[in-house]
């Protein structure tokens, strides 16, 4: 399409990319509980709260708040 990922033209925006990164960052703290993410012969199944997120840089930003706010604060990802 020659579009560029983070909007239709080099310098600007598209118009949901608010909600584009807040879904991003939804679904990374998503997958690790829910998704079979292991191909190990001695593992299956999800990491659960053992992982490390890495934010950096502002698409991912939110996720730090949401881990905060929503996930740590109901006793999810403790230590991550």
């Amino acid at each position: 399409t020659k579009e560029k990922i983070y909007g239709p033209d080099a310098g600007t925006d598209y118009e949901d990319n608010q909600l584009r990164f807040s879904l991003l960052c939804q679904a990374a703290l998503e997958a690790p509980r829910i998704l079979d993410l292991n191909n190990n012969p001695y593992f299956s199944g999800p990491y659960g709260e053992d992982v490390v997120f890495v934010c950096n840089d502002w698409h991912t930003g939110l996720l730090a708040c949401y881990l905060k706010s929503n996930y740590q604060s109901n006793g999810i990802y403790r230590t991550a």
